[in-house]
Order: structure tokens, then sequence, then C-alpha cells
């Protein structure tokens, strides 16, 4: 090793990031837990069963019966993963053009998506009995994907409790008195381990507990990138502990050779995990993503409209909507990770698997406007207002509504090919407005074919004529411009 990180804010900001991960642009992972057995309402099934006033519970309650009777650890036993196929997985991630793929290896919920030894409450040691992980790490590698690892749990102290909120550290304290009068199975101290309630157990022993999970993870798999979600890393009392973990990791991927990046989320809180400075930083569904950011960046987004996890009657994001994000978000220098929602029997349905194939194909033939390239002078073209959603004080990055007269740019890293790009098919002619007379063209072509194109250039731009192009989808159009 030429060097090695210390636990300090100082020396973890001198790593950058990888070029690796900045020209892969796309990744994958999922949402995938006991959450999805019941498969309705959310992710957070699991602390809403809890909360009288919400309509989990009373369907719960209905459903599978009081809390007390059935508790949320029965359905791990739901949560077989017999079809499960990790090869599967990592050809179809293989096949999207995704460049890593992972899934989330424990939600809020705390259950453990590996075979962990420093906790039980893990796949290896109940319901599947398999490391559903390590599975996926040696698939995805096979394939020449790299891994990267997600984690929620920190913030899992107190999260089952009905009301509670990390931020203001609020209960519903009636709700509470229940649930201890009723005997619900969040507060039997044989299960202290699992719910972390302040009930039952200490928020240290909690806080030692994620630690080991952590380094298990990191020394155990060797994951290539990490994310974590939203938690108080920067408080006294949490922040000493995450930048021994985070040189930790750095420090043991130079002891592997490998190039690593940690993805460093904006919360809703609107404080960044990490310091400002430090990794990749992540933006959930686009929110609060500024129209130019100048350092590496990723969005996260999840392909269902109701839910991170699997539920019933859900609705997936279409082919072309997740590549007219992906297109916008690679032209502003920015990468895309997407969450799959996996059935808890371990198959991904297929109207996911749908989207990420065609995503795919288009990427098979046009990839080069896509990886290794960099963004160009001018960005995009087109109406900016439709691609936000305003929601309680926040703005969100959406791609429903984007078609031909949407225009992106990117550009080769040697700069001497500009690549453009509609997100749609135009059905006659495209101009791209920033390609005007100033800028010194000398061949203009098709990426994805060596069809004849028909151009023209004037102080209104670059002008193509699409009429009669046998576009290979119907997804997006990408031309590859050579300048002189």
């Amino acid at each position: 090793m030429s060097k090695t990180y210390q636990p300090t804010w100082e020396s973890l900001t001198q790593h950058e990031a990888p070029a690796w991960f900045n020209d892969g642009k796309f990744g994958l992972y999922a949402h995938w837990g006991i959450y999805s057995v019941p498969g309705f309402g959310n992710e957070w099934y699991g602390k809403w069963m809890h909360d009288p006033s919400r309509e989990i519970h009373r369907r719960h309650v209905e459903t599978f019966g009081s809390p007390a009777d059935y508790g949320y650890t029965k359905f791990i036993d739901g949560f077989t993963a017999e079809h499960y196929d990790a090869d599967e997985w990592a050809e179809l991630f293989a096949n999207s053009g995704a460049s890593y793929a992972g899934f989330s290896l424990a939600h809020h919920d705390g259950f453990g998506l590996w075979d962990s030894d420093v906790y039980r409450w893990n796949v290896g040691k109940m319901g599947p009995k398999r490391d559903l992980y390590g599975e996926l790490a040696a698939a995805l590698r096979a394939r020449g994907l790299r891994l990267v690892a997600p984690f929620h749990i920190i913030r899992g102290f107190n999260w089952f409790l009905p009301g509670w909120n990390q931020w203001d550290q609020t209960f519903d304290a009636e709700a509470i008195e229940r649930g201890l009068a009723e005997g619900w199975e969040l507060f039997n101290p044989e299960f202290a381990d699992f719910y972390w309630v302040r009930q039952t157990s200490k928020f240290e022993d909690f806080f030692a507990q994620w630690q080991l999970k952590v380094r298990e993870v990191i020394d155990k798999y060797r994951p290539d990138m990490m994310w974590f979600d939203g938690g108080k890393f920067r408080e006294e009392g949490y922040e000493e502990t995450a930048l021994e973990i985070l040189a930790h990791y750095l420090n043991q991927a130079l002891a592997w050779g490998k190039e690593v990046l940690v993805l460093n989320k904006l919360p809703v809180s609107m404080q960044y995990n990490f310091h400002p400075d430090f990794g990749v930083i992540n933006f959930e569904k686009g929110r609060d993503r500024p129209l130019q950011f100048e350092r590496p960046w990723n969005d996260d987004m999840r392909i269902g409209d109701q839910s991170w996890g699997w539920v019933e009657n859900q609705q997936y994001a279409s082919g072309h909507t997740l590549l007219s994000k992906l297109i916008d978000c690679a032209a502003r220098g920015g990468t895309m990770m997407l969450s799959l929602s996996p059935k808890p029997d371990g198959t991904i349905p297929q109207g996911q698997r749908e989207a990420l194939l065609e995503m795919g194909a288009w990427l098979r033939a046009n990839g080069e406007a896509i990886y290794g390239t960099i963004p160009w002078s001018t960005h995009s073209e087109g109406d900016l207002e439709k691609l936000w959603h305003h929601e309680r004080g926040h703005k969100f990055w959406i791609y429903e509504n984007c078609n031909a007269d949407d225009r992106r740019y990117t550009q080769s890293k040697e700069g001497g090919t500009v690549y453009a790009m509609t997100l749609g098919i135009p059905q006659k002619s495209v101009t791209f407005e920033a390609l005007d007379d100033s800028v010194d063209i000398k061949r203009v072509s098709l990426v994805e074919s060596d069809q004849p194109i028909q151009w023209n250039q004037s102080a209104a731009g670059l002008t193509i004529d699409a009429t009669g192009i046998e576009f290979k989808t119907d997804l997006a159009a990408a031309w590859k411009v050579t300048l002189n």
C-alpha cells in the first residue's frame, strides 16, 4: 500500500471516485426482504403494522391477526427465496447494461440478506438458510460486474415504535401503551435483538452490533462500492465510528488492490450523511438535485410506483422512462442507480425484467454515447419544467413525459466527438440548436448503424432528417457528431 487513510475528514476527503464508476454510468440494486412477504403497502410494513393510525395496521389485523399473535418475525418463514437463482439475476443485470449491482443487505427492519456470524437474524441462519448476497456477488463477478453493498440499518433503533420520528425523537405514547398492554411481539424481550426498541434494549448495544455488521460485510465480500441510507453520521457519538469504518473500508481496498467508492446521500434532512466533500453525492429520486453539479454524483430511483419493495398490483417504470433518466443524468455529468423489487420467492417480476431488457437493447446499440462520456458545453434542450415534481418543499426529477422534443448531449473524453440524442424517436426532422454553424462539424452518423444520414447546419443548429431511418428501438435516438 502506498498510503493509508486516517479516520479524519481531512484524510478521507482526499479519496477520489474511481473512473470505472463515472464511466459505467448505470447500476442496479434491489429492495428485497421479509417486508415483501405480505405484499401490501410498502417496505415500511414492519413499522406501520404497529401503528393503529395506518392502513397497513388495519390490513395486518384483518389478514393475520394482532401483532401480539402474528408479529413481524412470522414473515421470515415466508421469505423462501426458493426460485432465487443468482446466475439468472446476474445475467439479467448484465443484459440490462448495468456496470454494478447488488441488493440492500438489510433494510430498516434489520433482517440481513447475507450469512452473518455476528447476529442471528439473517438468511444464513433462518428462512432460506443461504448466503443470498454471497451467491450474487460471485455471479456478478463472474460476468465482470462490480458489487454494491447498500445498508439501511443505521436508522433501526426505535424504528418499529408507533409514530417514531428519528429526526425529532418523538413517538406515539398511547399506541405504545396499547401494544404493551396487548403483548405485541414488538415488546417481547426474547426479540429484543431484532426489534431494538427502547423498552427492551439499549442503543449502545444496537450501535455496537451495527458496526460489526458493516465490518463483516466489508471484510467478507469486498464490495466495490458502499451506500448508507440517511442516519446521524455527523453527530456526536456517531461521527467517530463512521470515520473509523470509512477509513477501514478504504484501507482494506488498498490492500485488496481495488478502486472503491462510497455514495454520500443527501437525505430529506438536507444534511449529507458524511462530509460534503467526501464520496459521490447521492440523490434519492433526484430529490433536491440542482441543475448542474460540478463533482461526481448519482441519482437513485425505484422501479415501482408504490414501494421500493415488492407489493401486489404495483406498476413499473417503462424502459423508455428509465433510459430517459439515464441519458439525462449522463448529459449532466451524473450516474443512475435503479432499485428493483423482487418477490419473496426470488423471482423478478416480468414487468421489471422487460424494462431492463429494453434498456439493455438500446445500450448495446448506442452505449458509445453514454459509457465513458463526459458532459458537453450544452447539457440539454427542451422543456425542463416537466422534469420536476414539487412535493412538501422538495423538488424531485421525473422522466415519464420525455419525448423526441427533449434533446441531450454528451461528448467523448478527448473532445473530438459530440453525441446528440433525443429522448424519443423523431418522426420528421430534429434540430440540435447548440450545434449551430459556429461548431466545426466534419461528419454526422447514427451511433447504432451505418444508415446514411441527411443533415445540414445553419445558424439555427444542426438539423437531421429522421424520415426513413429504421431505428432499432423506439426508446431514443443517438447521433455521433465528429468535429474537425
